[in-house]
């Protein structure tokens, strides 16, 4: 993470916080109002009223598995021009199953931030894995779960 411009770095510390014990508004307001999601499952415009009821939900369905936090391991940045950035990233989620049994995931994402007046906004987030089948597949979540 040595190569980051300090907007970039001061805007993943905060989305790294905010992921971790933010309110889902403040989550929120590091995206467009209108952004593009993509994962295995295909490409959707996501408005910011549906991804703030939908935080809630990711926490809980991270809870339920006794995820603790999520850390930013590694991040390539790639200026796309002045108003665009591509970020590849890297995050590991540590879980406590009990027991001092503990777990730790790579969940690998990149996003395409645009610069505004309002600073940094995510306007493409794309996820590599099926986070509930990458989940199921670690035993962390029953198959009747989600």
């Amino acid at each position: 993470m040595e190569n980051l411009s300090e907007e970039v770095r001061v805007f993943l510390e905060k989305y790294e916080a905010n992921s971790n014990v933010g309110s889902p508004e403040e989550i929120a307001m590091q995206f467009a109002d209108v952004f593009m999601a993509a994962d295995p499952s295909g490409a959707r415009a996501v408005p910011s009223s549906v991804l703030l009821m939908a935080i809630p939900q990711r926490r809980q369905l991270f809870e339920s598995v006794g995820s603790s936090v999520s850390t930013l391991a590694s991040v390539e940045q790639t200026r796309l021009d002045d108003r665009y950035v591509l970020l590849k990233t890297e995050w590991l989620v540590k879980f406590d199953r009990g027991s001092g049994l503990n777990d730790e995931l790579s969940l690998r994402s990149t996003f395409v931030v645009h610069r505004s007046g309002d600073g940094l906004k995510i306007v493409f987030y794309l996820s590599y894995e099926d986070l509930t089948a990458v989940l199921r597949d670690r035993g962390l979540l029953l198959s009747d779960m989600a």
